[in-house]
């Protein structure tokens, strides 16, 4: 028998076999059309509580579109199993016969494109990965455990970018009002991070990060007048001149959601490969809104497979409609409540009522790990806009007394 006749028959000659099995199965696994239809019959009757015995799978696999299988076959399965103690074993040995074919499809249709001249590599390749990820998936449906022991034993492991700020994988989402100065400090961030340079206690990083900015909003004149003081200052103070460790795309309004789109970034991706990523704002990179999770649902999709390549997200997204004198406003990103809980860490930023030159930096989301380096507070002045409270008091004074004429010349 093969194995795909023996889970058969085990979910025959022992009912409550069919749970196990099909926790680990679907009818798509098995390679003969006629066993997935006997398989997808014997599920539905254990759902809905009817007899699972032979007479009864061949009725419902018939209204299935079962073909070429009768009722004494099924009674010889039944018979031959012998046991169904081991249906987790052939339970197994179907799901990866399954997962062999459809890597093997996969290998095919990759290799079609790949001589498509039409079809662009990044795009084919990330087709066959996420085909890929979608095996692995389906594959892990084990559940295990370890001791707690063993889970101690493992001495803590951060993959850092900037340590104690930083680790790859880690998204951020910057929110505030319009005009409040959120894209102004993420411009500081990720050239502050090109130079070399702790994006918030301006002490001097090990070595500078290389940044791949997709800008779904700015122009690249835009980006030319508002961060060429910036890109002086970080060079430099900086280990490294910024401007080469950035890559900007600013071509306006995309929609990150497409193949096609997605493909390219993540051709920049290969092409660059970048520490960080910033992209944004959230609201211009889909065609629709995100007003719900459902709209929300393949934007999250497209970034995580971002995120899957190694790369910290940095993200800009923007709150509810408001002005700075409404400053305790909701700061979570407009839209789908689903964007709140996503990012590691989600920021606001809303002015001080009682001082024009501060900025309050408010959790809408909280950390999913404590103490990193992340500013409470902003403050006007010094080498760049924005100087937060993370900054030592040796650094601050290095930094203010810096050039003092050329920066009291420079207007930021």
């Amino acid at each position: 028998m093969t194995p795909e006749e023996m889970v058969i028959g085990a979910c025959l000659l022992t009912p409550d076999s069919v749970r196990f099995a099909s926790s680990i199965l679907e009818p798509a696994d098995f390679r003969s059309a006629t066993h997935a239809h006997l398989f997808h019959a014997i599920v539905q009757l254990q759902k809905a509580g009817e007899p699972v015995e032979p007479f009864s799978v061949w009725t419902k696999a018939e209204e299935l579109g079962a073909r070429g299988v009768g009722v004494v076959e099924l009674h010889e399965m039944l018979q031959r199993v012998g046991s169904s103690e081991s249906i987790s074993f052939y339970a197994d040995q179907v799901k990866e016969a399954a997962s062999r074919r459809k890597l093997s499809a996969i290998a095919t249709k990759l290799m079609r494109e790949a001589g498509d001249e039409t079809y662009h590599p990044s795009q084919a390749a990330q087709t066959a990965t996420e085909a890929i990820k979608n095996i692995q998936a389906g594959t892990s449906h084990r559940m295990t455990t370890k001791t707690l022991q063993e889970i101690l034993a493992v001495e803590e492991d951060h993959d850092w970018l900037i340590p104690g700020l930083l680790e790859r994988g880690d998204r951020l989402i910057l929110t505030g009002f319009e005009g409040g100065g959120k894209t102004t400090w993420i411009r500081q961030m990720i050239i502050c991070m090109a130079a070399g340079i702790h994006p918030t206690t301006m002490n001097m990083l090990e070595q500078a990060l290389t940044v791949l900015v997709v800008d779904a909003e700015n122009t690249e004149a835009q980006w030319r007048a508002q961060v060429r003081g910036m890109t002086t200052k970080a060079a430099s103070y900086g280990s490294v001149d910024p401007a080469p460790n950035i890559h900007i795309h600013a071509k306006g309004r995309i929609d990150i959601t497409k193949d096609a789109t997605l493909g390219e970034v993540h051709r920049l991706i290969d092409e660059h490969r970048p520490d960080v990523v910033a992209i944004g704002p959230l609201y211009k990179m889909v065609s629709t809104g995100i007003n719900n999770d459902q709209e929300a649902a393949p934007l999250i999709m497209a970034l995580d497979s971002l995120r899957d390549r190694g790369v910290a997200l940095i993200m800009e997204g923007h709150a509810s409609k408001g002005n700075s004198q409404n400053a305790t406003r909701d700061l979570a990103p407009r839209g789908s409540a689903a964007l709140m809980g996503w990012p590691e860490f989600g920021f606001g930023l809303h002015p001080d009522a009682d001082d024009p030159d501060k900025t309050i930096v408010t959790k809408w989301r909280g950390d999913r790990e404590a103490g990193r380096q992340w500013p409470k507070e902003l403050y006007r002045g010094g080498p760049f806009p924005w100087t937060g409270e993370t900054v030592a008091a040796t650094t601050r004074q290095q930094y203010y007394g810096w050039d003092k004429q050329e920066e009291e010349r420079t207007a930021w």
